[in-house]
């Protein structure tokens, strides 16, 4: 879901634009605004029902507009990149009426998180911008630490979970649903060129993606089929992350998250090589999910 284009002209702006700000009040009301509801956040973004609510809203903002700029912003990928290195000064000098970088700036002092996570996260858009295709299932998973894993380890830190014994499931987790989201949307991103699948997949004959790959039945089952398999090795991650957190709040937003998701891999298994819309939660799915996550 991109920005609209008049928003996201004024969040480019040092200043903010229309949308600058005087104060703290003001800078997270517009993060929620931004941050809330959009669908790659499967339901981890209710967390903001709690205290948490404006620092959750803060780092999905921050997400939100660089990922736009990576993904939606149509300019070269030298102004893209130029944009980006732009969002990681104000990690160390935030422009105080810039509503986003002002959320930010207060939630980092407050909660005391590192710059680490969200230098990572920008490292991941560059590569977005870039368009480069993963030249293997390393390269993935090298991504998913700089794409995904962050945004685990920062709500976790949020909370005071943040430890040797939960960053690992976290990380794994996390990048378990970055892969399934790949394959949620594999067929609209391979219609725009663009590869969110390691090109080691294809078969050897294949020695350079084009938009008609997918359209060969046989690479495409084996494309899915290795989708599933990572999904597979990944996901279940969150059932032991569950299991180390301390915080029942947590683990049954950990248990809902988990639940969520297995609901969009089983809708990806079924879709198959079908050019079908992308399988999603629909609201016939709530109460599945909260019966299963009381139980778990």
């Amino acid at each position: 879901m991109a920005l609209t284009r008049s928003l996201r002209e004024n969040l480019l702006r040092r200043d903010g634009g229309g949308l600058a700000v005087e104060s703290d009040a003001d800078a997270y009301r517009i993060c929620r605004r931004i941050a809330f509801g959009h669908y790659e956040n499967f339901p981890v973004a209710s967390l903001v029902l709690g205290r948490l609510r404006d620092d959750v809203a803060a780092i999905y903002a921050f997400a939100r507009l660089a990922d736009d700029i990576a993904d939606e912003l149509p300019a070269a990928v030298e102004q893209k990149l130029r944009l980006l290195e732009e969002l990681d000064t104000w990690l160390q000098t935030p422009p105080r009426s810039h509503p986003i970088a002002r959320a930010l700036a207060r939630t980092i002092a407050r909660c005391h998180l590192p710059l680490g996570p969200f230098r990572r996260l920008l490292a991941a858009f560059r590569y977005d911008a870039a368009h480069v295709p993963f030249s293997d299932e390393a390269a993935l998973r090298a991504y998913c630490q700089r794409s995904a894993a962050p945004i685990g380890e920062l709500l976790l830190r949020l909370v005071g979970e943040w430890n040797q014994e939960t960053a690992p499931p976290s990380d794994a987790f996390c990048a378990g649903l970055q892969v399934l989201n790949f394959w949620q949307d594999v067929w609209e991103d391979s219609k725009r060129g663009q590869w969110t699948f390691p090109l080691q997949w294809l078969p050897p004959a294949v020695d350079k993606p084009s938009q008609h790959v997918l359209l060969d039945s046989s690479i495409c089952q084996m494309v899915m089929a290795q989708y599933d398999r990572l999904v597979g090795e990944l996901l279940p991650q969150g059932k032991e992350l569950r299991r180390r957190l301390r915080s029942r709040r947590l683990r049954l937003q950990v248990g809902a998250t988990w639940e969520s998701a297995c609901i969009v891999w089983n809708g990806c298994r079924r879709r198959g090589v079908r050019q079908s819309p992308r399988p999603r939660l629909r609201w016939w799915n709530v109460p599945r999910i909260v019966l299963a996550t009381l139980i778990g």
